[in-house]
């Protein structure tokens, strides 16, 4: 038995335990989806990151002042600013003088930035659509990485990415089995295809997977993730068919349209 470690060109590592003959489990990676800082900034960052995505502090209005925070947090006013300055450079928030700190526009968030979309639940307004959008950009980039991945993986990649799509069991597995497979499956692809812009998109589709279970389960719970389908793609994969590869890869996502249709209809 031993531990195979997957990296990408940013680190993110996705852990598979497996036997001579059969892959045992999958564990999601540990300390690599966040940029935050640590500590009590990170608590503000995190806790502030999720009250604007739920709307709690809606778009375009004032969060509450540092006197206001300051007791609330129970931190000091430096941790206080350097969470703002944080929440700043995502475009979450903007500070001026005589203006106080108000929350930007959704169109100036930084939704390629994986705590942005970790801070979004099932139930915060914008879930739907960035499961829709989200969905869109990886159906213009996700089959063609299939396709490279087809031409450019080593042997252990092909069977890395076979094994996790046969991993994938959505009528016994438990959730985080199931992101974790799924992860080293899109992850192992991005990484196989040999584009270094493409590989450092893990941290990205990590955030995505994290995020769109649960939404996808709470606003279509009749719709479920096609292990067949992952199948298919890393066949195509392992046969070295390129062009099947990507259209196996389109079919499976042509799936979370689907699902987001289905979302945007029900929440209306």
């Amino acid at each position: 038995m031993q531990w195979v470690f997957l990296r990408g060109a940013d680190n993110i590592r996705a852990e598979v335990l497996m036997t001579e003959h059969s892959l045992t489990a999958f564990a999601l990676p540990e300390g690599v989806l966040s940029s935050l800082p640590s500590g009590s900034v990170k608590v503000v960052v995190d806790e502030l990151g999720r009250r604007i995505a739920d709307q709690v502090y809606p778009v375009g209005e004032t969060i509450p002042m540092e006197s206001e925070l300051i007791p609330l947090f129970g931190v000091s006013r430096t941790v206080v600013r350097e969470a703002i300055k944080v929440l700043t450079a995502k475009g979450m928030l903007r500070t001026a003088r005589r203006y106080g700190t108000r929350v930007c526009a959704f169109e100036n968030w930084h939704l390629l930035d994986p705590d942005v979309i970790r801070w979004h639940g099932p139930n915060s307004p914008m879930s739907s659509r960035i499961y829709a959008e989200s969905t869109e950009m990886r159906c213009i980039f996700e089959p063609q990485a299939a396709g490279l991945a087809a031409i450019n993986a080593t042997d252990e990649q092909r069977q890395t990415i076979l094994l996790a799509a046969r991993h994938i069991r959505p009528d016994d597995a438990q959730p985080d089995q199931m992101i974790a497979a799924d992860f080293a499956f899109h992850a192992t692809i991005l990484d196989a295809t040999g584009n270094i812009m493409l590989s450092q998109l893990q941290g990205l589709i990590l955030a995505l997977l994290q995020f769109s279970y649960p939404t996808g389960a709470s606003a279509v719970p009749d719709e479920k993730v096609s292990r067949r389908n992952h199948i298919a793609v890393a066949e195509c994969i392992m046969a070295r068919d390129a062009e099947g590869a990507r259209d196996k890869m389109q079919a499976m996502l042509n799936q979370n349209q689907i699902v987001a249709e289905k979302m945007v209809l029900r929440r209306g």
